[in-house]
């Protein structure tokens, strides 16, 4: 099993890359991530950013997102806002491959995974979002040295960054934020790094 040996967040806002741990959640309006690629992470505003640990091999990296902007009921579906940002979304991650596409059996979900995965020609396999430290673990373990996107909920998103990190370092999301992009990246020697990042467009109160 992989070990805790050393932790990065990095903050990405438009004056540049600040480092800080733990995170600090404030008001200030990010770039927005245009693509990835095996190299780099591009934004909208022109920069980019190397992926956590490119050029190394067997690196496990796990990008998880929020579901898109949904209506309302119990088990609602996306509105057109929430369609447009998983199309989005499937385009940022057109240059990248991905081994797996994860989400939880809810519609608001599902559909914000399903572009993605039929760009990469994958089925959506399904998770419990009650069982997020066994879940954890299973990414780890069956997709070592792969690329995965989970899509999760407000609270299960950042919680399931905490578990794969094993340390607790993000807070829920905003009910009106649908905006969070994490990349968790763990290299060879357990070294961890995660990238909250934001996209499409950005939530401010």
């Amino acid at each position: 099993m992989l070990h805790f040996t050393r932790l990065s967040i990095l903050l990405l806002f438009l004056g540049g890359l600040a480092t800080c741990n733990p995170p600090q959640l404030g008001r200030v309006q990010p770039s927005s991530v245009q693509s990835i690629t095996s190299e780099y992470i591009q934004f909208k505003n022109g920069k980019t950013v190397g992926l956590p640990f490119a050029g190394q091999e067997n690196v496990t990296r796990v990008f998880l997102v929020r579901h898109a902007e949904k209506g309302y009921g119990s088990d609602p579906t996306l509105t057109s806002k929430g369609v447009g940002r998983a199309h989005l979304l499937a385009n940022i991650f057109k240059d990248l491959p991905l081994d797996a596409v994860y989400a939880t059996k809810y519609k608001r979900t599902l559909e914000t995974a399903l572009p993605v995965a039929q760009e990469k020609g994958l089925e959506v396999a399904p998770y419990a979002p009650d069982r997020l430290t066994s879940f954890s673990f299973q990414l780890r373990r069956k997709h070592q040295g792969q690329s995965v996107l989970v899509v999760g909920h407000s609270d299960t998103t950042p919680n399931l960054v905490n578990r794969i990190v094993t340390r607790g370092v993000l807070e829920r999301i905003d009910e009106r934020d649908y905006s969070n992009f994490y990349v968790v990246a763990i290299n060879e020697e357990g070294e961890k790094e995660v990238l909250q990042l934001k996209y499409g467009e950005v939530w401010a109160e």
